[in-house]
C-alpha cells in the first residue's frame, strides 16, 4: 500500500500553483534543489512523471494535473483535521452530552446558550432525566457528566457540590408578595406548590411545618422546579425552589406574569451534585463547560 509524504504532497502543490520549481522554493522557504529532490521522490513513490522540461519551463504532465486534483482534497483535508484538532485541544469543538433533573430545565439553558455562543462548532446535547437515572446512568458513560441531587454513594464520582437556599416565589400581585421574609404560618392559608414527596426538599419542607406547628398540606406536588415555577406563572399558587431557579425565572418573566421572590425562614438547603463516569477524565469541553457553570452558580452558593 502506497503511504504519501505530506510534505512532499505539499511541494507538489506550490510547484503546480507557480509553475516553477524556483517560486514554490521561494513561496516555502526553501531551496530549490530541495524541491527538485522531493519531486523526483514523489514520482518515484507514485511511478509515473509529474513534470517534463522545455527550454526553461517544467510543464505538468496530464497525469499530474489529476494527481494535483487529488492533491487539493487531501490538503484540505489535512487542513480541516488539524483545526479539528486545535478546536479539540481547545475545547472549542466536539460534543458534549449532559444529564440533569429540573436545573437541566430552569439554569443550565442559560450556561448552554452562553457556552455554544463561545464555541460555535461545538453540539451539546441536554437531557431531562431524573436524579436517580443520573446517578444509576453516569458508571455506563451515558453521558459526559450529569448534575443529580443526594444520595450519592461510594459508586459514584463526584466532581462538585452546589448548595443553595429555598426561596420562595409568589406572584407580584399576591398577598404575600409584601413580606420580606416567608414562613410556615403565612403559608398555611395560601395554595403550596412543591416538589413531591421523592425528592430530599419535601421532608424539609415537612419537618419545617412541623417545627411551627403549622398542618403541612401542599395544594400540588410536581417533579420538578421548572413545573412548580410555571405553576405560579399560571397563578397556581406560591412555591419553594432553589434561590437560582428563582432568580432565572424572574429574569425571564414580566408584566403580568411578574414574579416576587422572598427567603423562605427557617432556611432549608437545596444540593446538587456534579459527577462523572468512573472511568476516565473529564474532556476539555467538559471541563470549560464546568468552569462556566461554577462561574453561573457561584452568586447563589451558601457559603459553609
Amino acid at each position: 500500500m502506497l503511504v504519501m509524504d505530506r510534505r512532499l504532497i505539499e511541494i507538489f502543490h506550490a510547484v503546480m500553483q507557480h509553475r516553477s520549481a524556483t517560486e514554490a522554493a521561494r513561496a516555502l522557504g526553501i531551496s530549490q534543489p530541495a524541491v527538485s529532490t522531493a519531486l523526483k521522490r514523489l514520482e518515484a513513490d507514485v511511478g509515473f512523471a509529474l513534470f517534463r522540461r522545455e527550454s526553461r519551463h517544467i510543464v505538468p504532465t496530464p497525469e499530474a494535473h489529476l494527481l494535483h486534483n487529488e492533491a487539493i482534497r487531501a490538503l484540505a483535508g489535512f487542513a480541516e483535521l488539524e483545526d479539528a484538532a486545535a478546536g479539540i485541544s481547545a475545547g472549542k469543538r466536539g460534543v458534549l452530552t449532559i444529564a440533569s433533573p429540573g436545573p437541566g430545565i430552569v439554569w443550565l439553558p442559560g450556561v448552554v446558550s452562553r457556552f455554544q455562543r463561545e464555541r460555535p462548532s461545538t453540539t451539546i446535547r441536554l437531557l431531562t432525566r431524573s436524579s436517580e437515572n443520573v446517578r444509576s446512568l453516569v458508571s455506563a458513560r451515558a453521558f459526559d457528566f450529569g448534575v443529580a441531587e443526594p444520595p450519592f454513594d461510594r459508586t459514584n464520582v463526584v466532581l462538585r457540590r452546589y448548595r443553595m437556599s429555598l426561596d420562595c416565589v409568589i406572584p407580584a400581585t399576591h398577598a404575600l408578595a409584601d413580606r420580606k421574609v416567608v414562613t410556615p404560618d403565612l403559608l398555611e392559608r395560601h395554595d403550596l406548590i412543591i416538589t413531591s414527596q421523592s425528592r430530599s426538599t419535601y421532608a424539609a419542607v415537612s419537618r419545617a411545618f412541623e417545627a411551627s406547628g403549622t398542618p403541612f398540606h401542599p395544594a400540588i406536588e410536581c417533579e420538578f422546579f421548572a413545573v412548580a415555577l410555571n405553576l405560579v406563572i399560571d397563578g397556581a399558587g406560591v412555591c419553594l425552589v432553589d434561590a437560582l431557579s428563582a432568580s432565572e425565572t424572574l429574569r425571564r418573566t414580566s408584566g403580568a406574569s411578574a414574579l416576587v421572590v422572598r427567603p423562605f425562614a427557617p432556611a432549608i438547603h437545596y444540593e446538587v451534585g456534579v459527577l462523572k463516569p468512573t472511568i476516565g477524565e473529564l474532556s476539555v469541553l467538559a471541563e470549560q463547560f464546568l468552569k462556566l457553570l461554577d462561574d453561573h452558580v457561584a452568586p447563589y452558593l451558601i457559603r459553609s
